[in-house]
């Protein structure tokens, strides 16, 4: 029965590839264009590093190796994080099980099928990101075509161990404790788990590898560089049939692949039988809802509207975001990885090797476009999906006696604030930490809040007009051609934004070099007049396509 599942997938594959026809090919073929150009780029910057590791006396060619190990081993971490978060969503949430389980299907087949499922999307993304690496590697390496054979076929047991992680700590969670409140508890975890890696990782100062200097003693590094990796993980058996296979030990070679097909095999061979016995009652406690503790007393949102009436309809529908926010676990336990993300990023500005005044000046202005990329991150992950996530209650909006301005108005609101309130704690404390003068402080706070505005309604704008009220996982709604088009406008507003300011800037830094009559009015007011028209068109362009595509969406 399992291949009959598999084949229904590949069969929706293929037909999909099939229907794409004018646009929707052209489209297709466009962003897989601009995803080949980036994977280049990192192919480039991931071949000087190691050319640069390779040509090191003596530990050259083992420094490489440790390296390589550190990234598989990130590689498996994130791969378990991410089949946590999604293993609940494609277990038991799928839109497809109910139909699945009223077919003459055996529960362990539709389980496996699934759990097949929660692999690829939790790995591919990750997967097709270290592919640079791996064809750098081999070329520094001076490897055949065999290696990236070798290294393919190694890569599918490897994924497969890390996405078993999160499978079957879904359906233990599932089976004891079944309720649809277990999925809030997987959400807050993988949260946590993501946060933990990403703070780690950072801590640990992996620059430190490139600098063998700061160890006290030489044999100490060498010994570093030989040791096992997480000697007992997939990612270390992964590295140890790699260097095998570039040094001719075959017998090596076989024996760690061995190893990784065996753990593999007899992993889901328990998951398999496992299933059997656990699947079914989490699934039938996954479909529950949480008993409703409401109350009678008055909300904060009916005081106002009793005071000002003409509020009324925004209110109401702050009062449902907020509701909905409270009540979902995907939306405020990624307050924890927006902390980790502000204590990492502020942690790289102190760490900075920054000598000169002036520099550390330069590199604060520079630092707005680094702080305007990390609002439009959030805001991929927050103000993109807001109208999307609606889903089938969207309906709902569209018939009540609110216009489609008011509504994305109201979105707009809920997401301005802690988007406007991260791009000023990041400027500010950055700038605090490089000391950075006068000018470019104020300059640098006054360009962020501006950014954070335009970004966030660019994302309230773009996702009106690539709405997906079908999607189940806000990952799709991240990945998808909106989400793609939104990181693409923002990076170029911040990138114009940036070339537009430089000039004064340079006026300044030229006054504090000590030249006479650096600033020149006629250029100011050519910058000045240019920043406005592209903040009018990034503010008014997005937003007007996305009310008008809106008012003709039917549902």
């Amino acid at each position: 029965m399992l291949n009959i599942l598999l084949q229904r997938k590949a069969r929706t594959l293929l037909n999909t590839l099939l229907a794409l026809r004018g646009w929707r090919l052209a489209k297709n073929l466009m962003f897989a264009g601009v995803g080949a150009l980036m994977l280049a780029a990192l192919y480039a910057g991931f071949w000087r590093l190691l050319t640069y590791l390779e040509g090191v006396q003596l530990i050259g060619p083992i420094l490489s190796w440790k390296l390589t190990s550190m990234v598989l081993l990130m590689t498996f971490s994130m791969v378990i994080v991410s089949s946590i978060i999604i293993s609940m969503t494609t277990l038991y949430y799928s839109f497809d099980l109910k139909f699945l389980f009223s077919c003459p299907l055996d529960l362990r087949d539709i389980f496996m099928d699934k759990a097949f499922e929660t692999v690829f999307y939790s790995s591919w993304t990750l997967v097709l990101a270290i592919l640079p690496y791996i064809a750098a590697l081999g070329r520094v390496k001076a490897l055949d075509a065999g290696f990236y054979l070798a290294y393919a076929g190694l890569m599918v047991p490897f994924v497969l161990l890390a996405g078993a992680v999160g499978i079957l700590f879904s359906m233990l969670v599932m089976y004891l404790f079944p309720s649809s409140r277990t999925r809030d508890i997987t959400w807050l975890l993988g949260s946590l788990s993501v946060a933990f890696v990403y703070v780690v990782f950072r801590f640990s100062r992996p620059e430190k590898l490139l600098r063998p200097d700061s160890l006290e003693v030489v044999a100490q590094y060498i010994q570093y560089l030989q040791s096992p990796t997480a000697p007992y993980l997939p990612s270390w058996w992964l590295t140890k049939a790699m260097t095998a296979y570039s040094a001719g030990r075959w017998e090596a070679f076989g024996f760690s692949a061995l190893v990784l097909f065996l753990a593999a095999a007899a992993v889901y061979t328990v998951i398999y039988f496992v299933s059997g016995r656990l699947y079914m009652r989490g699934f039938s406690g996954a479909q529950s809802s949480p008993r409703f503790k409401g109350g009678r007393e008055t909300l904060p949102e009916q005081r106002l509207a009793q005071r000002f009436p003409t509020w009324r309809v925004p209110l109401t529908l702050y009062w449902k975001d907020r509701l909905a926010l409270g009540r979902d676990a995907r939306y405020w336990s990624q307050i924890i990885l927006i902390a980790a993300l502000i204590s990492v990023y502020l942690f790289s500005i102190r760490q900075l090797p920054l000598d000169s005044a002036d520099l550390k000046s330069l590199v604060s202005f520079l630092n707005v476009g680094v702080a305007g990329f990390v609002v439009a991150a959030i805001g991929l992950r927050f103000t993109f999906p807001a109208i999307s996530l609606e889903g089938s209650a969207y309906w709902l909006l569209k018939s009540a006696p609110a216009s489609t301005a008011a509504i994305m108005r109201e979105k707009l609101m809920v997401s301005l604030v802690p988007s406007v309130a991260i791009g000023l704690i990041l400027i500010t404390v950055s700038n605090r930490l490089l000391n950075a003068d006068l000018f470019i402080s104020v300059l640098s706070a006054f360009t962020i809040l501006t950014a954070s505005v335009v970004i966030s309604v660019m994302g309230i704008g773009l996702g009106a007009v690539f709405p997906d009220f079908k999607v189940e996982n806000i990952h799709q709604l991240e990945s998808s051609y909106g989400g793609f088009l939104y990181m693409a406008c923002a990076m170029g507003y911040l990138g114009l934004t940036v070339a537009i300011e430089a000039w004064p800037v340079q006026m300044h830094f030229a006054q504090r070099f000590g030249r006479e009559n650096p600033w020149d009015p006629a250029a100011l007011a050519l910058c000045a007049g240019v920043f406005v028209l592209l903040n009018f068109t990034a503010l008014y362009v997005p937003w007007k396509l996305g009310v008008r595509n809106l008012e003709r969406h039917e549902i």
